[in-house]
């Protein structure tokens, strides 16, 4: 881990992101690993997030008013994000390939990484949105119809 001590505490946090089928914050990793390791403290998993992110090994997102993390990707990704639960998605967008030749073509800036992040509401909480909604009640950002 590039002149780092590898420690079981680090090798359990970087295990518990790798397994993960969704983004994960302080506190989701913090739970898991207290299932394996009850002595773990909160505050070394924030030490060794923040080391993980400065060696370039994992990525945090701000989703909402909270962070995330993942491992950093082998491939270039972006976020959907949702108002309402907060919750992260990810998906790809094969057009930032060509925005970012047209960026180097038209503007001479050499684009090296795009991070798309689209903010919104999830199929969940529209359903849950639009069904407590009463009425001139509207979801967030949507236009009343009249």
């Amino acid at each position: 881990m590039l002149n780092r001590r590898s420690t079981e505490q680090r090798e359990l946090i970087r295990e518990i992101l790798q397994q993960a089928d969704e983004h994960l914050d302080a506190d989701n990793i913090y739970e898991q690993a207290r299932q394996r390791s009850p002595n773990i403290s909160l505050s070394t998993i924030y030490r060794n997030l923040q080391l993980f992110k400065e060696l370039g090994l994992v990525e945090e997102h701000q989703f909402g008013s909270r962070r995330y993390y993942e491992p950093a990707p082998q491939t270039e990704h972006h976020h959907l994000v949702c108002l309402s639960c907060g919750r992260g998605f990810e998906f790809k967008c094969p057009s930032t390939e060509g925005l970012k030749s047209r960026i180097n073509k038209e503007e001479g800036f050499r684009v090296i990484a795009a991070e798309v992040c689209l903010a919104g509401y999830c199929p969940a909480c529209q359903e849950r949105l639009t069904a407590t909604a009463a009425g001139n009640r509207t979801i967030p950002g949507q236009k009343e119809v009249k």
